[in-house]
């Protein structure tokens, strides 16, 4: 049986939340389809839906509601979605979430539906009601239920990348990284590849998901600072180089890969484009065939990773500052 559910997305990028909220929903369901695709939330219908794993798992969805009642963004819409409410004689209290410009505002949605469901003789409680209603409310629609996710947006924070015990400047964020393993679709108990370790952001987001990580990196000492961020995790890091991986074919169900790039960064192979030619050879090498790679570059690299014999499936830009645009290629 399909529930229908509603996906918040951030804000913080115009394409990556939803991508990574399907991804997602491939990972934790067996089956579902868009309803809706609205601005900064995703209407889906989904069968057996993990919910546990989606909230563990989630970066750019900030949370998930299942919907019991929806309808126009109007005030009689809001009464009437209200009216419709099947929940328990129970006490409540209602928060509401405003996407974007959406018509009406989150306290003006709060008091309309208190005011049904006051009239229906149910009782208020603001500290500790027995019955939290959610309402996201968008431009187009707005959605009455309960959260059954939510995002660990805390945990995020405390790991950003100055805050860990090896820092080194120019790290992706954990939201970000997280999002990306996420696009990789890879699997608890299954084997992520970084051929471009670093400071170990991608694998740290994938060993608190329980997924296995394998990391390379050419400089000693960065595999041995990264260590300390990935104590407890079930991760191994290797000196190596990533035009010559010690790994077998098709051994991996994963990779993620933040190229080197920028003045700072040290290549030791002849060139950037040598380098990049070598390590994706190298990626199509030991990955399971049809699983998925996400390749990060400072250059719009498409044509050398279709070379390398990928699919792109989906590519994002993100700006990080005037003169630096990561370029992300989801490739299978």
């Amino acid at each position: 049986m399909e529930t229908r559910y509603v996906l918040e997305l951030s804000g913080e990028h115009p394409t990556i939340p939803k991508s990574e909220a399907c991804a997602l929903l491939e990972i934790c369901s067996s089956g579902y389809r868009v309803v809706s695709d609205l601005d900064r939330c995703l209407v889906v219908e989904a069968q057996n839906l993990d919910l546990s794993t989606l909230g563990k798992r989630m970066a750019m969805t900030h949370r998930v509601v299942e919907v019991a009642a929806e309808s126009e963004p109007t005030p009689e819409g809001v009464a009437e979605a209200a009216k419709d409410l099947d929940i328990p004689l129970k006490t409540y209290r209602v928060r509401a979430k405003r996407l974007g410009d959406a018509p009406l505002m989150s306290d003006e949605v709060e008091k309309m539906v208190g005011s049904v469901l006051w009239k229906r003789g149910y009782k208020a409680d603001m500290k500790s009601p027995e019955i939290e209603i959610r309402a996201i409310v968008a431009k187009e629609r707005i959605f009455l239920g309960r959260d059954v996710a939510r995002a660990d947006r805390l945990g995020f924070r405390a790991r950003r990348p100055h805050l860990k015990p090896f820092f080194h400047p120019g790290t992706m964020l954990p939201k970000l990284s997280r999002a990306l393993v996420n696009l990789a679709m890879v699997r608890e108990g299954e084997r992520l590849l970084d051929p471009f370790s670093g400071t170990g952001g991608f694998l740290v987001e994938a060993g608190l998901l329980g997924i296995r990580g394998l990391g390379t990196d050419v400089q000693e000492e960065i595999v041995l600072g990264s260590k300390s961020n990935l104590e407890g995790l079930d991760c191994t890091l290797l000196v190596g180089d990533a035009m010559r991986l010690p790994l077998k074919d098709k051994s991996i169900e994963g990779a993620v890969s933040d190229a080197p790039y920028g003045r700072s960064a040290l290549i030791q192979a002849g060139s950037r484009d040598e380098l990049l030619a070598g390590s994706l050879s190298e990626l199509r090498r030991v990955l399971v065939p049809g699983r998925r790679m996400i390749y990060v570059d400072d250059r719009p690299v498409g044509g050398f990773i279709e070379d390398a014999g990928f699919e792109i499936l989906e590519s994002h830009a993100e700006r990080v500052h005037r003169s630096l645009t990561r370029h992300i290629f989801v490739c299978r």
